[in-house]
């Protein structure tokens, strides 16, 4: 059994305002539609509550391959500027990944910078950093497209 504990910490502007980002993580629609992990895999809630408190609850993985349960736990929510949730990711009924999860939201000129940081532990050499960064990576680039109605992408700045 092992335990590696690591940080992902990610920062994006965007050229919306902070309501528009926001909103984009608060409601189920928004969510589904940026946080789709691309072809070839699947994504579905099985339940979205947005609300400090609740939990939200979602599988995805390969077409045939792989599938994983992600649960996020709300433990701060202060609209328009910061969310937190405790979250953890199950595969084949174990236990893979626990962590937390910042995300604030602060006026960057006419736009939006988005930072995002996730301080997990990763079990038993199932899950890693890496896969972890490279799947926050994809998702702000989805929201970006979400956001600013194209396939723009967000400028990126990365702290490890």
């Amino acid at each position: 059994m092992s335990i590696i504990e690591g940080t992902v910490d990610l920062t994006r502007e965007f050229a919306r305002p902070v309501d528009a980002v926001f909103s984009a993580w608060s409601t189920e629609d928004a969510q589904r539609t940026w946080s789709d992990p691309g072809e070839g895999w699947e994504f579905r809630f099985e339940r979205f509550r947005f609300a400090v408190g609740d939990t939200d609850v979602c599988r995805f993985g390969l077409v045939r391959g792989r599938q994983y349960i992600n649960e996020n736990r709300y433990l701060e929510i202060e609209a328009g500027r910061r969310i937190v949730f405790s979250t953890s990711l199950v595969s084949d009924a174990r236990l893979i990944f626990a962590g937390t999860v910042a995300v604030t939201f602060e006026p960057a000129g006419e736009g939006t910078r988005v930072r995002l940081v996730e301080q997990g532990l990763y079990l038993d050499g199932q899950d890693d950093v890496a896969g972890h960064r490279s799947g926050w990576e994809n998702s702000l680039a989805s929201l970006a497209s979400y956001v600013h109605g194209s396939a723009a992408a967000p400028t990126e700045t990365c702290a490890r």
